[in-house]
C-alpha cells in the first residue's frame, strides 16, 4: 500500500506533477470552471470529445470483473470510452477522468498511442499502483481535476476540516464533497502537503472494515461507495434507432428485430 505513495507521479517526477496541474487549470478554465465536478466528469468527456468534432460513444454497463473499471479504444475514427458500472460509484468518476487523461493526450498532445493500442483501466492502477508513466499522469489529472487544491483549502475551510489535526472523519467529509476514493483521497492531501508522508500512510493502514463502519455511522461519502444502479448505455445507438424509426427509413421489420436483438444484449449484460 505504501507503493501507491511511492509511485505516484508526485514521488516520482516532480516536474512533471507541476505539468500535469498546469494542464489541469487550463483544461478546467475551458471545460468546467470553478464547479466540483462529481459525477458530472461524464457530461465534461462527452462536451470535450464533442468540440473537438469526434465522433464518440460513451458506453456505461456492469461488468462482473471487479477489477476492470474502464477501458478507451478507437474504431473506424469513432472514440469509445467503457466505464463498468458494477463498481463503486466513485471509482467510475475516478475512472472516467483518468480515461479523460488519455483523451485530452490523444487530442490536444496529438499522442498515437490510444489509437494503437487503447487504454484499459484496472483497480489495481486506481487503488495501488502502476509503474506505467502515462497512467501515473492520468491518476495525477484525474485527482487534481475531481479534487482541485483550491476548491479543497476552500471545502476545509467551510467544513472546519483543520490542516494540522485532519482525521478519518475529515477524510470522509472530503470524500462526500469530491466523490473520489479514498486512497486517491488521501494521495491528494498528500500531494498538497496537507497530511505529512507518515500520515499518509497511516491512513492507507485503516483497514477497510473501519472505513466500511464509519461511512455507515456516519453516512459521509455513503453514495459515492455504493454502486447504483444505473440504466445500461449503449452510446447513441438507441437516440440513432429511434431517429430512423421517426423517420421511417428503416423497414418495420428489420427496425423490430434490431430493437428485440438490443433488448437480448441488455439482458445478457444484466445477467452479469
Amino acid at each position: 500500500m505504501y507503493q501507491a505513495l511511492k509511485n505516484s507521479l508526485f514521488e516520482q517526477d516532480r516536474h512533471r506533477y507541476r505539468e500535469i496541474q498546469k494542464c489541469v487549470t487550463t483544461f478546467n478554465s475551458m471545460f468546467n470552471g470553478n464547479n466540483i465536478i462529481q459525477d458530472d466528469v461524464f457530461h465534461i468527456m462527452e462536451n470535450y470529445v464533442r468540440k473537438h468534432d469526434i465522433p464518440f460513444e460513451l458506453l456505461r454497463y456492469g461488468i462482473s470483473d471487479q477489477e476492470f473499471c474502464a477501458c478507451t479504444f478507437i474504431r473506424e475514427k469513432r472514440l469509445f470510452v467503457l466505464v463498468n458500472t458494477a463498481i463503486p460509484m466513485a471509482k467510475q468518476i475516478f475512472a472516467a477522468a483518468h480515461e479523460l487523461y488519455h483523451i485530452y493526450r490523444f487530442i490536444d498532445d496529438d499522442d498515437s498511442g490510444l489509437s494503437e493500442r487503447g487504454s484499459i483501466l484496472n483497480a489495481t492502477t486506481i487503488d495501488e499502483t502502476t509503474t506505467v508513466m502515462e497512467d501515473m499522469e492520468a491518476n495525477a489529472f484525474a485527482g487534481s481535476l475531481l479534487a482541485p487544491a483550491d476548491r479543497i483549502d476552500e471545502q476545509m475551510r467551510i467544513y472546519g476540516v483543520k490542516r494540522g489535526s485532519i482525521d478519518l472523519q475529515g477524510i470522509l467529509m472530503l470524500m462526500e464533497i469530491f466523490a473520489i476514493p479514498y486512497k486517491a483521497m488521501v494521495l491528494r492531501l498528500f500531494e498538497e502537503e496537507i497530511i505529512s508522508e507518515n500520515q499518509a500512510r497511516d491512513f492507507f493502514l485503516v483497514p477497510q472494515s473501519e472505513i466500511v463502519e464509519q461511512v455507515e455511522l456516519t453516512g459521509k461519502a455513503s453514495r459515492w461507495l455504493q454502486i447504483p444502479k444505473i440504466p445500461i448505455r449503449m452510446g447513441s445507438l438507441m437516440e440513432e434507432m429511434k431517429t430512423a424509426e421517426k423517420l421511417e427509413s428503416v423497414r418495420e421489420e428489420r427496425m423490430k428485430d434490431d430493437f428485440d436483438h438490443i433488448q437480448h444484449i441488455k439482458e445478457l449484460i444484466s445477467d452479469k
